[in-house]
């Protein structure tokens, strides 16, 4: 069998080998990581000379590295701002009686946020303002995989909102209008369509299965008849909410006009908040004056003491995950993937929808990019229909599975959404999202 097939292979058991971890009684993060230790330990085997294994290991590890960096970095300042209630104001606008209303707004907030920044930014923050939302798990990972599928369509449309978009906005096969004027609608049915058939879920007047409306709110009003301070603490939440998500929103604007890698932008934007934003924040509240001692506004949270309440397990599970994929491309399977869709596929736009499926099981940044080089560019010039239809199969196709994007991977971390309750309960949804949105493009082209 060649070397290939076989690490290909092995990448499969330890794939399907996190999947049943609920009935294996594995640990997916223990997984990931020893399926990336046993790939590279696999491709030093077989691949000669050893030196080519350690420079494919070092490129791997740091763009694997740059995406840690971007994600622990977006995580702390999303931290932050929750611990210091920054999303108390969100809340106060997304989070209503009608179940209804309450997750749309949440899942159009979630796609237009994600065409702005990128999709596993805005995932991370609208997951935080979900946190506890539902006892009843049923709703809570619906809502969580709305968030996830919502995110996913959003950064489809816009050339910065997902990587794949913006390879192929970068490449110069697409521009940057013609990316929103044609994708616009297909990612709006997208989401749409799997947003109606959750509906029922929550067609109820009220959320009688949420969190206590006393934990969101705070005490009731008889208890602490002292309401001026809450004036000052208003003041500190638009504070924090504010410079947090203008911070988190200037990270692609300032990495495309500095040409700067976004995870040290990222990285910047951090210290700013730990150099800056937060001793200023600690000296405005020590100068504030004290009120009496029945008021309980809470206290400032640094944002180092944030670095300790990081979901390290969905750290280090995309870490592995990521360096897994980096083996797959390393020996060529991507590309292997890539020539035989257009061997046996025939039509340029079954490719695309299939990339789209693919995306689902495997990475759809190096399947992309192997399938740059598969079509003529004097065929296919920019904005041509196919190139924009490969950015929303790509975009869109990795909801199909909760494994399928970073935007999934980080949910499974922060939510615990389980692999066969999303391919059970939300898959169909996602797919029928997906050919409509398809559909859409098709007869709009």
């Amino acid at each position: 069998m060649e070397p290939i097939w076989s690490i290909a292979g092995v990448f499969l058991l330890f794939y399907l080998a996190i999947i049943l971890e609920d009935w294996l009684g594995f640990n997916r993060v223990l997984l990931a990581l020893s399926g990336a230790l046993t790939l590279w330990g696999l491709l030093a085997y077989v691949q000669e000379p050893l030196r080519g294994t350690f420079e494919a290991l070092e490129k791997s590890g740091h763009q694997t590295a740059q995406i840690t960096l971007f994600l622990l970095s977006v995580m702390m300042l999303v931290e932050w701002i929750r611990q210091n209630e920054g999303f108390s104001l969100l809340k106060a606008w997304l989070l209503c009686e009608s179940a209804i209303e309450e997750v749309w707004r949440l899942s159009w907030l979630t796609f237009f946020l994600s065409a702005v920044i990128d999709n596993m930014t805005s995932t991370l923050i609208m997951l935080a303002i979900i946190r506890g939302r539902y006892l009843e798990p049923q709703r809570q990972w619906t809502l969580a995989s709305l968030i996830v599928l919502a995110s996913n369509a959003g950064g489809a449309w816009s050339p910065i909102g997902d990587v794949t978009t913006t390879m192929l906005w970068i490449q110069g096969k697409v521009t940057a209008w013609g990316l929103i004027h044609v994708g616009f609608l297909p990612a709006i049915m997208n989401c749409l369509i799997p947003l109606l058939l959750c509906t029922p879920i929550f067609m109820v007047r009220k959320a009688p299965l949420t969190r206590s409306t006393q934990d969101e709110q705070g005490p009731a009003p008889e208890s602490h008849p002292v309401v001026k301070p809450n004036a000052e603490h208003a003041l500190q939440e638009r504070l924090v909410l504010g410079l947090g998500l203008g911070l988190i929103v200037l990270i692609p604007v300032v990495s495309h006009i500095l040409e700067l890698d976004p995870s040290l932008v990222a990285f910047a934007s951090l210290l700013v908040v730990v150099v800056l934003v937060d001793p200023l924040l600690h000296w405005l509240q020590r100068t504030q004056p004290r009120p009496d001692k029945t008021h309980t506004a809470s206290k400032h949270r640094g944002v180092l003491r944030t670095f300790l309440k990081l979901d390290w397990s969905s750290v280090f599970f995309i870490f592995g995950i990521l360096m897994c994929m980096g083996v797959l491309d390393e020996i060529g399977f991507l590309s292997v993937i890539s020539n035989l869709m257009h061997r046996y596929l025939g039509a340029d736009f079954n490719q695309a929808l299939t990339l789209g499926f693919l995306s689902a099981f495997l990475d759809n940044i190096p399947l992309v990019s192997a399938s740059l080089g598969m079509f003529d560019a004097q065929l296919y010039p920019r904005d041509h229909p196919l190139w924009l239809f490969l950015a929303y199969c790509a975009g869109t196709g990795g909801s199909l599975l909760i494994l399928g994007s970073a935007a999934g991977i980080v949910a499974m971390g922060q939510e615990g959404l389980k692999f066969f309750w999303y391919l059970k309960n939300f898959s169909w949804k996602a797919l029928a999202g997906y050919l409509a949105g398809a559909i859409v493009f098709w007869f709009s082209r």
